[in-house]
């Protein structure tokens, strides 16, 4: 058993990692800041926690003491930031700091990008040698310069798995497409159940159990350090996953919102957002981004690691079934 530090542990994906890794048996160590929510992992005994920060190369050293590998999830993923220096300081630096700590102490890493680092594809699906640096997103650009920079230290030494998720799904979550999920189960017009644009761009969908129990099983895969691997899953038209979401959440189908007028609201939202603070749930680059299609093999994961994919319909009626739970629950 592996004596593991994880960062992003407290995060939608980091949760049923760190549960997956704790149920196998390996001792396990969380970055955590002082506001991190651990009400999770309240019943795992045996769970240490370093207060810390990725962007502090200091306290990621004490961290990493008397451990054997990284999981490396922390990142910004916001849609919109006021000060757009967060996305290269969190995302690129400090994934920058942990691989040097990695390959300083001779630690495995595990590497938790997205497919955003990839970059658009054609509508047919790409394997993790694509690249296109048509980005639109800060988070985009950044999770690019993190792979780029990941990938660098390997002829170094650095003994490292990287991994490209898709658009992480499931129960719990409450990311940007989980609060557009969460808002159709309460009946709300925007952002769910509207579809910006004809919505024919492909999109792939991970489906967050899949993600998280190949990524603990990774962790005995020493012969696969060096490579990287699309986490996948189904690869659908934007369309029809907004369908299939207000059909098995609602009985409804998406409406089709014109592009100009999505664009123009998501401008309003962020003039909103400079304001009070809060980070908008659409931007105008977000909408750009998914015009574009995202379509990925997830092959190589499955052939060489096992990767399982639940199917999207299934997946959605878990998620749709857990969010309608939560619902009840709040009310009481």
């Amino acid at each position: 058993m592996a004596n593991i530090l994880i960062t992003g542990g407290t995060g939608f994906i980091g949760i049923p990692l760190v549960k997956k890794l704790h149920e196998l048996g390996h001792k396990l160590k969380l970055l955590i800041r002082e506001s991190s929510n651990t009400t999770p992992f309240k019943d795992l005994n045996g769970i240490d926690y370093a207060v810390g920060d990725v962007q502090d190369i200091s306290s990621l050293k004490k961290a990493a003491s008397k451990v054997d590998a990284i999981y490396h999830l922390a990142a910004y993923t916001g849609i919109w930031a006021k000060d757009k220096s967060i996305y290269y300081n969190v995302n690129v630096k400090g994934t920058e700091n942990i691989a040097n700590v990695a390959l300083e102490n001779n630690l495995k890493l595990f590497y938790v990008s997205s497919f955003t680092a990839l970059g658009p594809t054609p509508q047919e699906p790409v394997d993790e040698t694509h690249e296109n640096e048509d980005f639109f997103m800060e988070y985009e650009k950044s999770k690019f310069q993190a792979k780029k920079l990941v990938k660098s230290y390997i002829p170094k030494g650095l003994k490292v798995m990287i991994f490209y998720p898709g658009i992480v799904y499931g129960p719990g979550d409450f990311n940007i497409f989980g609060r557009m999920l969460f808002d159709v189960m309460r009946g709300k017009l925007f952002p769910l159940g509207i579809c910006p644009g004809k919505g024919e761009a492909m999109t792939c969908l991970s489906y967050v159990y899949d993600a998280s129990n190949v990524l603990a099983d990774a962790i005995n895969r020493e012969d696969l350090f060096g490579e990287d691997f699309i986490l996948g899953g189904e690869n659908v038209r934007f369309k029809e996953y907004l369908d299939l979401i207000a059909k098995i959440g609602r009985d409804k189908k998406a409406i089709k919102l014109p592009f100009t007028f999505a664009m123009a609201y998501a401008w309003l939202l962020e003039v909103k957002a400079k304001f009070n603070k809060k980070s908008p749930f659409l931007t105008r680059p977000t909408l750009r981004a998914i015009k574009y299609h995202r379509s990925y093999s997830s092959k190589k994961a499955i052939d060489k690691l096992g990767y399982k994919i639940t199917p999207l319909k299934e997946g959605l009626e878990e998620t749709i079934k857990w969010y309608k739970e939560y619902i009840e629950e709040i009310k009481k």
